[in-house]
């Protein structure tokens, strides 16, 4: 016969009040918290699963951070070029204006002034910054200008006397600016400004005409100020029209990068909402539930103390009757 002891009847009462004293602790911890999962304690495999995705979360916010700051410099980029081209068709129709009529000196001196307001359009956009940063001067992020300026001349064949103009030399690096978007992609927002507006060397020689956009509109409007533009204006005519393909292959390059960007965006979008909802069935209580579960603990407890006290103040007398 098992011998019934008073330390064991306060060890199974303490052991019955511990344990539901500890649910009433857990229950209000989740209300507080509202989280059903608070220390690795309370479900092994489902913390397990939590941190797992706040874990990818947390990487995939990150990932999508950078698809939001390229897709906003790509779209300034696009818009940006965009701007630029209206502008130099302007000037392309003015070059042939110029060079198909008969013009006279103060003609030739107002459309001067024209190209000169273009030049320095250009340049601005040239120089276009995002957060600061500028867009096009590839890693140079912190470059204040896009494009340095040096004096130089221009020999047309047939030319009597050489035509003074400023020559442009992108001021940038050649590596564009880039942004990881995924594991294992990086992804460019934007190009350099020489791949856009072309770039000539600073020491270009008088014999060979300038190839980058800002250069061949600066010699445009040296010869219309010289009054020779008849003479060379097929050269900056076609000048102006291989600035603008450059342009165009630029801007159809950038709008690619855009959409791949607002693609990644939407996937983005779609996964963080998908983890958020899966952590949300892992971890969340419901309230209401807790709220019931936590009133039925408290009577439970209530009740379990006052038997134990019955129980602890008949003791004496039921282990003296079992002898």
């Amino acid at each position: 016969m098992i011998q019934i002891t008073n330390s064991m009847i306060y060890n199974n009462i303490n052991t019955e009040l511990n344990s539901e004293s500890t649910n009433i602790y857990n229950l209000q911890d989740q209300i507080s918290s509202g989280l059903q999962i608070n220390y690795p304690q309370d479900n092994p495999a489902g913390m397990v699963n939590v941190l797992t995705y706040k874990n990818s979360t947390a990487l995939v916010t990150q990932y999508n951070s950078n698809v939001t700051i390229a897709n906003s410099i790509g779209s300034l980029a696009s818009s940006t070029i965009s701007n630029a081209m209206t502008v130099v068709n302007q000037a392309y129709t003015l070059a042939t204006e110029m060079a198909n009529g008969t013009n006279t000196a103060p003609n030739n001196q107002a459309a001067a002034q024209q190209v000169g307001q273009i030049i320095n359009e250009l340049i601005q956009y040239a120089d276009t910054s995002y957060n600061g940063q500028n867009i096009f001067t590839g890693t140079e992020i912190n470059a204040p200008l896009a494009y340095t300026s040096t004096s130089a001349t221009y020999n047309a064949t047939g030319a009597l006397t050489p035509v003074p103009y400023k020559v442009y030399t992108y001021a940038g690096t050649d590596t564009n600016q880039s942004y990881q978007i995924t594991q294992n992609e990086t992804i460019a927002p934007s190009l350099t400004a020489d791949s856009i507006f072309g770039s000539d060397p600073s020491t270009i020689s008088s014999s060979t005409a300038p190839s980058g956009l800002l250069s061949i509109l600066s010699l445009f409007q040296s010869e219309l100020q010289n009054n020779v533009f008849q003479q060379n204006s097929s050269t900056i005519i076609q000048g102006i029209q291989s600035g603008l393909d450059k342009m165009t292959a630029a801007q159809a390059t950038i709008g690619s990068v855009v959409q791949r960007l607002n693609e990644q965006q939407t996937s983005y979008q779609t996964v963080l909402s998908n983890l958020s909802q899966l952590l949300n069935q892992t971890q969340d209580i419901n309230v209401a539930q807790a709220m019931t579960n936590l009133t039925q603990a408290q009577t439970s407890y209530q009740a379990t103390l006052e038997a134990s006290s019955n129980i602890t103040s008949l003791t004496p007398m039921l282990l003296q009757y079992l002898k």
